[in-house]
């Protein structure tokens, strides 16, 4: 709110909460309605006069990850971190693969069609592009996993299931380029896998993290990422290339990573 003269919000939902907080709101098509999303986009931006854009799901972002230049050309400024990070932390296999080849500790993933039965159980079976926790299952036994098996079109992963509910972190990651900043917090999560209860952390070992992979991805704007603890060491296994659920508790502690982007973008 501080950091704009008007702010203009859209949910699929006519009853968001979002719309108590805006100056006008309007009610928008799915993003996975490609054609219908980007026509309600460049109207609205056209009609109220839209200077930045920013876009919250990953369905958005998956959407705009390749065809800013159709709302950049009305003049709109995106708030939308660089293709090579979308388009590896959209994908949850290109981002273990990334991960390791930064010696960053990971759980063991494959393919389901490629899975040797070497993990043990529970496991971790999830799509290997979805947004958020859709789709996501946890495996308690070969019963379980031969049924979601042939379900399988070749789409979904099987990861290695580690550590506790109880260790469970979530890092908000900001960077204009130059410095990197992080906040850490473990984590309570509730329905859909949304933070509910969040606990200020201080890791040095996460920070370490973090530097890393901003540094390496050459990031300017914000992501976020997921990590348990094991044992002495902190083991990711997930990244999404957006902003979290945790960004009003992050605010509290003063880590205003959407209004850092902005400030970036008008920079």
């Amino acid at each position: 709110r501080e950091a704009a003269k008007k702010i203009v919000g859209c949910d699929m939902k006519p009853y968001s909460p979002v719309s108590y907080f805006v100056d006008r709101f309007y009610k928008a098509p799915a993003a996975t309605d490609t054609t219908d999303y980007m026509a309600f986009l460049k109207e609205i931006s056209i009609r109220e006069k839209i200077e930045y854009f920013l876009p919250i799901s990953e369905s958005e972002i998956d959407v705009l990850n390749t065809r800013r230049k159709h709302i950049e050309a009305l003049g709109v400024q995106l708030l939308l971190n660089k293709q090579n990070i979308i388009d590896t932390f959209l994908d949850k296999l290109k981002t273990v693969q990334y991960l390791e080849g930064l010696n960053i500790k990971v759980p063991r993933t494959m393919l389901l069609s490629d899975y040797d039965d070497s993990y043990g159980y529970p496991v971790i079976v999830k799509s290997k592009k979805s947004h958020g926790s859709k789709n996501l299952r946890k495996i308690m036994d070969m019963y379980d996993l031969e049924y979601i098996s042939k379900k399988n079109d070749g789409s979904l992963l099987i990861q290695e299931c580690v550590g506790s509910d109880k260790e469970e972190y979530t890092t908000g990651i900001f960077s204009d380029g130059n410095i990197v900043s992080s906040i850490t917090f473990r984590r309570k999560l509730g329905f859909g896998s949304m933070s509910i209860e969040a606990i200020l952390a201080d890791e040095p070992e996460i920070d370490n993290i973090t530097q890393r992979i901003a540094v390496d991805m050459g990031l300017i704007g914000s992501i976020n990422m997921q990590s348990r603890r094991v044992g002495n060491d902190f083991v990711v296994f997930e990244i999404n290339p957006r902003l979290s659920s945790t960004m009003l508790f992050r605010k509290k502690f003063g880590f205003d990573d959407a209004v850092w982007w902005l400030n970036v973008c008008a920079a």
